[in-house]
């Protein structure tokens, strides 16, 4: 089953990342596809909150999902500057933001792969619409339905 739901919207003293972070975020949840339009987007408060949006509901939803373990998790970690900064977010993030991550959970934050896929999946054509300089006014939303592969690598980044 699928809910819809919204991210979180940031004041500007809110934002915690700056242009780079904000890119590299985009680039850990997006495929490699998408990398290329990531670095052509101009920067704006709105991308900057979009992605922290975005990683806010990652973490959350990976925690949501519960004490899922998983088969593998990688030794040779490509999105190590992702994890660095995913990590940083979760100390410096208020704790209110979150639903299902605990303060002691923020402290060594996780998100799942499948997490990440459907994310990224949901939200791909909102990314297309910062490409197109369009202001988005609005809170953003996507139905998203996390369900865990019962077959297959469960990954966990972090």
């Amino acid at each position: 089953m699928s809910n819809y739901r919204y991210l979180r919207q940031f004041k500007q003293d809110e934002l915690l990342f700056d242009e780079d972070e904000t890119r590299i975020i985009l680039k850990f949840i997006f495929k490699p596809v998408d990398h290329e339009l990531i670095d052509s987007l101009p920067m704006s408060d709105s991308l900057r909150g979009f992605t922290q949006g975005l990683l806010l509901e990652a973490i959350d939803a990976s925690y949501a999902v519960g004490y899922v373990r998983g088969i593998f998790e990688s030794a040779a970690n490509p999105q190590k500057g992702a994890i660095e900064i995913i990590k940083s977010f979760g100390r410096k993030a208020s704790r209110h933001w979150f639903k299902n991550a605990s303060v002691h959970d923020l402290q060594n934050v996780k998100i799942y792969n499948f997490i990440i896929d459907e994310i990224a999946a949901r939200f791909r054509v909102v990314l297309m619409d910062f490409l197109a300089v369009i202001e988005i006014n609005k809170s953003l939303g996507a139905f998203l339905s996390y369900k865990v592969p019962s077959q297959g690598i469960v990954r966990r980044w972090g």
